[in-house]
């Protein structure tokens, strides 16, 4: 056996043609060979008893910035939010992540204008110190009524771990927030005060009726496009706006909210993606589609961790349980349709040649899946 070689044996393996009994050869940090087998070999690490699944990758979570303020007027430490955002990921299989940072002026006391740099910047430092068990990519949430949103997104426009561009739009009466009351209500279970809700609903000035909506989107389309960077487009409701996204050239719909929006999503060759959390949940915490009734249909391509990093592999084990989707279908919604949706065409499968991005799954008597070990090229993270 080559010295650098890593054998590894598990009865359960999620391949991309189903599951089988055998070992993966790991070489140089990436999948050798997967051979059946119907016993372990001599010298190879057994998992029998698990379950062996691809890393997870994870195109949309807001974690780094929750670490980043982790209570309403609270700033930490941007480097330190990194690490901690970066360990959670990992010991919930993500093995690829693209922090998904929001262009949306002021939440909860956080200019996000002012953050977007150090959060970007602390990444960055802790990549080049070898410091992260996870691989980081970047996905830049456009909010398109944001006045400052060109001149924050301009600079990280060329940035090398930028994989992802969104346009989305959360003024109260569109798209997500389609249901003011609903909101209104929302906000007051939250513990926000009256006039506090009376300031989040406006009126104030209206940036949509300035036309800054329209123009800052189609500046966000025009650079997507001439730079190849992947372009979704977040909370689209209806037939109409869908169809406007697939003009502008966007691969994804991302979370929409309607049946009829995901539908047309799919005719129209966009994938859609969907919140894992909302799955695991039941329903969307705001009132809007749900994603097991999307994967009821036919329409859920994947799932994104959104709010709760080990969301993602409850999902897909909940799709094998609940819907009786075969394992290299569900597992297929948090890996490779991901991973491929983004441009990554050499991880998300356990096959020969893909990076060795591996995950150790037990499941405990509540069925819960438990992410043992994760290996992210080819070495142990957690």
């Amino acid at each position: 056996m080559n010295e650098s070689e890593i054998r590894i044996y598990c009865a359960s393996i999620v391949t991309p043609e189903g599951l089988i009994c055998g070992e993966v050869v790991l070489r140089d940090s990436k999948i050798h060979a997967v051979e059946g087998r119907p016993t372990p070999p001599s010298g190879a690490l057994d998992w029998s008893g698990d379950v062996m699944v691809a890393g997870l990758v994870d195109i949309h979570t807001d974690n780094l910035e929750k670490h980043y303020q982790p209570r309403p007027g609270a700033a930490w430490d941007a480097y330190g939010a990194a690490l901690a955002h970066d360990g959670q990921c990992a010991s919930a299989g993500i093995t690829t992540v693209l922090d998904s940072l929001s262009l949306h002026g002021a939440k909860d006391g956080l200019d996000r204008n002012a953050a977007l740099g150090p959060m970007i910047e602390a990444m960055d430092a802790a990549a080049a110190d070898d410091a992260l068990r996870a691989d980081h990519l970047l996905h830049l949430r456009c909010e398109v009524t944001n006045p400052e949103l060109i001149s924050a997104l301009e600079p990280y426009s060329l940035h090398p771990r930028l994989r992802l561009l969104s346009v989305m739009d959360h003024t109260p009466g569109q798209r997500q927030i389609r249901d003011i009351g609903l909101f209104e209500r929302q906000l007051l279970a939250e513990g926000r005060s009256p006039a506090e809700v009376a300031e989040i609903l406006g009126p104030g000035p209206s940036a949509r009726t300035a036309g800054l909506a329209e123009q800052n989107r189609r500046q966000v389309v025009e650079l997507a496009n001439g730079l190849k960077i992947p372009l979704a487009a977040h909370d689209d409701a209806t037939v109409e706006q869908v169809e406007e996204a697939a003009r502008d050239g966007c691969i994804m719909s991302e979370f929409p909210v309607t049946l009829q929006a995901a539908r047309r999503a799919r005719e129209l060759g966009l994938t859609n993606c969907m919140g894992a959390p909302n799955f695991v949940r039941g329903g969307s915490h705001s009132g809007n589609l749900s994603a097991r009734e999307c994967a009821e249909h036919g329409l859920l391509d994947i799932l994104a961790s959104d709010y709760v990093p080990l969301s993602m592999l409850r999902a897909a084990f909940l799709m094998i349980d609940l819907l009786k989707w075969p394992p290299e279908k569900a597992l297929a919604t948090v890996s490779v349709n991901p991973a491929r949706s983004v441009g990554l065409a050499d991880r998300g499968e356990i096959a020969a040649g893909q990076r060795a991005d591996l995950i150790r799954v037990s499941r405990g008597a509540l069925g819960w899946p438990a992410p043992r070990e994760v290996w992210r090229s080819g070495r142990r993270v957690a």
